[in-house]
């Protein structure tokens, strides 16, 4: 029995469908970056939704529902159940209530959404769906710290690749490096189309989604590069080229905060000093061209420095329009208008909107989404997990959290000018990491009830010892 007298804590399946689960997560996990590959996106003998990952994620989906996979056997594990149901259940809310706009979306982005409402369903729920899987699996089957240390180096090995990759494609076309910059009055512009053809045409992705890919990821190579020392140092420095490469603004902060955090948390302040002077020079010297047309978007002599240039129009024309639109439509402003909310605004034709998917920014997008109660439960929610997790991180005191931890607090940066809310491409790589932090936050937990299990039973023994003494 465990600890709540209830269930087991061990797996009550056969250990080789254990081994087996473990190895088809690890190969799911391995895959990620590379799903969207486009000679990996073709349907398997004809049939829809017959892709390599999504039978990847079905094959996952059997070995994990082999056992009851809701049924918490600890308090922590349970609390995690409940938060992940809840979101869940707001994912699904706000996806049906999409469904009916399933045409507009695809008469705005006809490559991205289809026609076929069957075919929505696949792409924007059931997909998104299996990058969730990832928390579940490694909340209930990667529990033991050698497991979560396997599964930081499938991570760390899957984003080598995918560095040594899009190194190699832009080397092969180095007119997208030092291209020149369009701002248009600081809108955001097809400036970075030539990018954008290259990381969609090859790898499957935006390079904004590369560039979020490396902020929940470059923590735990630089975690392993500290404490394994040797050929780590080599996937870290390609991972970092590849940030550059990517030229993304945003990324490169959230990428630099997030390093910082981890090295100051964990006291490596020569590492801090000696990367920093590594990065500039590097940056400001081999490619300095870029970096500078980078970060002197919206500092222009002619317009002036405001929010609105810095942020390259999201402000004027993205947020601004769309608060405006929803705080005047009390349905919209309470409940929102379902998954992809932006794309159903009024203002969409009337050419004060920057066309977009989603809204710029994961706050706004979730109220645009699921309107004003939802969103305030979601702001409460984030900032007692984030003064949780700091809580536990300090009690912890071990490097793997506070690399994890450097990768969330970064991605959480990153949603201020992308990124979203919901299950996407971007935000694939936080679910496993959530519940990585949250299983080694258990191992304490378990090893402190099970020591001071131990100590009161031996002091209840010594006192029964000393009784006996007295009568005898």
């Amino acid at each position: 029995m465990n600890y709540t007298g209830h269930a087991p804590y061990h797996l009550t399946f056969a250990h080789s469908d254990v081994q087996s689960g473990r190895i088809v997560f690890l190969l799911f996990v391995f895959a990620l970056p590379f799903h969207e590959v486009p000679f990996l996106t073709d349907n398997l003998f004809g049939l829809q939704g017959f892709k390599p990952f999504n039978l990847l994620s079905a094959i996952l989906l059997v070995y994990f529902f082999k056992s009851a996979p809701l049924h918490a056997t600890d308090k922590i594990e349970q609390r995690s159940i409940r938060i992940f149901l809840l979101y869940f259940a707001t994912f699904t809310i706000a996806f049906i209530r999409s469904i009916p706009n399933a045409p507009l979306f695809h008469s705005h982005y006809p490559n991205s959404f289809s026609e076929s409402y069957s075919d929505y369903v696949l792409s924007s729920f059931i997909v998104p769906s299996f990058y969730i899987v990832a928390f579940l699996f490694t909340l209930k089957r990667m529990r033991s710290f050698q497991e979560l240390e396997r599964l930081t180096t499938v991570i760390c090995l899957s984003v080598l690749l995918l560095s040594v990759a899009f190194i190699t494609l832009v080397l092969m076309n180095p007119s997208v490096l030092f291209s020149e910059r369009s701002e248009m009055a600081g809108l955001i512009s097809g400036a970075r189309d030539e990018m954008a053809e290259l990381c969609e045409g090859y790898i499957g992705i935006h390079y904004n989604t590369l560039g979020t890919i490396y902020i929940c990821t470059i923590p735990l190579l630089l975690y392993r590069a500290l404490t394994r020392g040797g050929l780590w140092i080599v996937p870290l420095s390609l991972s970092l080229l590849a940030i550059l490469f990517v030229e993304s603004r945003s990324t490169l902060v959230a990428v630099a905060v997030s390093c910082c955090l981890f090295l100051i948390q964990r006291r490596r302040f020569d590492i801090l000093v000696l990367g920093a002077a590594a990065i500039g020079i590097t940056s400001f010297l081999w490619i300095g061209q870029s970096v500078y047309a980078l970060f002197s978007t919206g500092f222009g002599d002619s317009s002036g420095l405001s929010a609105n240039s810095l942020l390259t129009g999201r402000v004027d024309y993205i947020w601004v329009p769309l608060l405006n639109e929803w705080t005047n439509d009390i349905g919209l402003f309470l409940f929102g208008a379902g998954r992809y909310g932006m794309m159903t605004s009024q203002l969409w034709d009337t050419g004060t909107l920057i066309h977009a998917v989603h809204a710029h920014n994961a706050i706004i997008g979730f109220f645009l989404d699921c309107g004003a109660i939802f969103t305030s439960v979601l702001i409460i929610f984030l900032l007692v997990g984030i003064t949780s997790a700091w809580r536990v991180g300090r009690s912890l005191n071990s490097d793997l959290y506070w690399a994890l931890f450097a990768c969330i607090f970064g991605y959480g940066i990153g949603m201020m000018t992308d990124r979203e809310i919901f299950p996407t491409l971007q935000n694939m790589y936080v679910f496993p990491i959530i519940a990585m932090m949250i299983n080694l936050a258990r191992l304490q937990y378990l090893f402190r009830r099970e020591k001071n299990y131990d100590g009161s039973a031996a002091a209840k023994m010594q006192q029964l010892y000393r009784l006996g003494e007295e009568n005898a």
